[in-house]
């Protein structure tokens, strides 16, 4: 199953996306996005707990929100739901990234906000994971500090376990996404100290 992504920018769009979610109250932080199979766009928000769904033409659609996107603490929740990743069976896997939490989240029927799972996770912890890239359908990379995991699953998803750890050796700097070519995966390592280079590509090998 392909996933249609945006080629350019539209003004429209991102004028249109910005108002919307700027309409209320609350405070929120737009943070990763991700496209399902016809195009509409998955936006979690990182301080408000829940992500945006937006259709093809910019408009909102839908608001996923549930309880277990907040666990227990207010400082487990200073950075809540990052990074985000649409997998081709029809669901969302989403990383809370404080508190290590990982949830699926079944887009096929209904009211997405009931369809909301923690995937129970073993070999190690996911704590601050950020950004999310598929490797295959039962393998992601999430990259985060100290290390970047590598995680599997063998049962769609209902439960996974860490099998690799990346640490790139660069401390002084933040590890915030990671992207796949051709089976190969590189980390952005977002600016920091030590070079005034504002961005940094590192290829992580497991």
């Amino acid at each position: 199953m392909s996933i249609r992504k945006p080629t350019t920018p539209d003004k429209r769009f991102l004028d249109l996306f910005y108002n919307l979610i700027n309409a209320g109250k609350e405070i929120s932080f737009a943070d990763d996005v991700a496209f399902d199979a016809q195009g509409n766009t998955y936006v979690t928000d990182a301080k408000g707990s829940k992500i945006w769904k937006v259709d093809v033409n910019g408009k909102l659609v839908a608001t996923i929100k549930s309880p277990l996107f907040t666990p227990p603490g207010w400082f487990i929740n200073l950075v809540a739901l990052n990074g985000i990743v649409y997998h081709p069976s029809g669901f969302l896997i989403v990383i809370h990234t404080f508190s290590g939490l990982l949830y699926k989240i079944d887009l096929t029927e209904g009211d997405q906000s009931n369809k909301v799972n923690v995937i129970e996770v073993t070999g190690g912890t996911l704590r601050f994971g950020d950004g999310i890239e598929l490797l295959s359908p039962t393998k992601i990379v999430i990259a985060g500090n100290p290390s970047t995991r590598l995680v599997e699953s063998s049962d769609e998803w209902r439960t996974a376990s860490v099998t690799g750890l990346f640490r790139s050796g660069m401390f002084h700097r933040l590890v915030s996404a990671a992207t796949v070519k051709e089976g190969r995966i590189y980390l952005t390592h977002i600016v920091g100290f030590g070079s005034k280079k504002r961005h940094i590509l590192v290829e992580a090998v497991f």
